[in-house]
């Protein structure tokens, strides 16, 4: 072989080796992801890969020579690279190339779902105090509406000041349709569909639906916020089993109140003024303080009509979808 067959040989053998640890890495941070029996498949099939290209590039060299050997028999020169084999050479190189931008993407995706994010959370729940004003309307967004950034949001981009990109973020974690589905194991799945079937824990202000998921697990609505909603269940299942229940449907709750501002207000403004709570609402007080529960009620009731009226008013300027349905 001339110098430049011994050089394509050499990229050829470079670019199997990356492509095989490339691939590798790939099942490993699926493997992550999903414990299905499809990644025992892959792995198998990697290692059939990885002894095919050891047994192909193994047996070149007695192949070359006997190749030499004919032509120097023959009289002949070694024949140069054909347009085709150049052709296909270019074609490795170019496999190469888009499965290396490939793992961009997939790394990208991988955090997304949250991984080497670094981000750790404190689960010990701590009485907030809330700043009241005396205006109900006023009182009830500094409950209902959340502002900054969750605890997990920095793993994602998301912020609750921003909820119409955000929206479209954590609706790809749905494990039903998001893109980048969150995948549970059966005891995870479990717990999904328990949160999932608490009533009012859904998005019923734009499709009727009072839950996320039927009691087998399938979504009861296909809209967005359904999507977004069982997205950040599934992933705070997922990577942070040690949050309660309720504090997981307080996650869940909070975007719904951005998705919902106007419904989610009028809400919790009504059921404050009976002290009976139904999940949604209750989620968000878990952690406001009881006396200033009593407050909050006291201040609602005392209300005039007139004051009321001004109240109404107010609701009624707040939207009442955020993001398409």
């Amino acid at each position: 072989m001339d110098s430049e067959s011994e050089l394509l040989e050499k990229v050829i053998m470079f670019l199997a080796v990356l492509v095989g640890a490339i691939l590798i890495f790939n099942q490993y941070r699926f493997s992550r992801i999903s414990q299905s029996y499809w990644n025992y498949l892959a792995a198998a099939l990697i290692l059939a890969l990885a002894a095919l290209v050891i047994f192909l590039f193994a047996s070149r060299p007695a192949a070359h020579k006997h190749a030499e050997m004919r032509q120097l028999h023959q009289g002949q020169e070694p024949k140069p690279f054909t347009f085709m084999e150049k052709i296909s050479y270019g074609m490795v190189a170019l496999v190469a190339v888009l499965i290396l931008f490939n793992q961009m993407q997939i790394s990208q995706a991988s955090a997304l779902v949250g991984f080497d994010s670094g981000l750790k959370l404190s689960t010990a729940s701590t009485k907030q105090p809330v700043a009241l004003t005396g205006d109900p309307t006023q009182d009830a967004i500094a409950v209902v509406i959340p502002r900054g950034t969750p605890f997990y949001g920095e793993a994602f981009g998301i912020s609750f000041d921003d909820p119409i990109r955000s929206l479209e973020i954590i609706a790809q974690l749905d494990p039903s349709y998001g893109r980048n589905k969150v995948q549970l194991s059966q005891e995870e799945k479990e717990r999904y569909i328990k949160i999932g079937t608490t009533p009012t824990m859904a998005c019923e202000f734009c499709c009727g639906t009072t839950t996320l998921v039927f009691k087998d697990g399938r979504p009861a609505c296909g809209c967005k916020h359904s999507w977004a909603m069982r997205g950040v269940a599934a992933y705070l299942i997922k990577n942070y089993p040690d949050l309660s229940d309720e504090e997981i449907m307080k996650e869940i709750a909070k975007w719904k109140s951005l998705f919902f501002p106007k419904q989610m207000i009028q809400k919790y403004i009504q059921e404050t003024q009976t002290g009976q709570y139904t999940p949604d609402i209750a989620s968000l007080l878990l952690d406001v303080d009881e006396e200033k529960l009593k407050e909050m009620k006291a201040a609602v009731a005392s209300q005039g009509n007139a004051q009321n009226s001004n109240t109404a008013a107010g609701i009624n300027e707040l939207p009442s979808m955020v993001g398409g349905c």
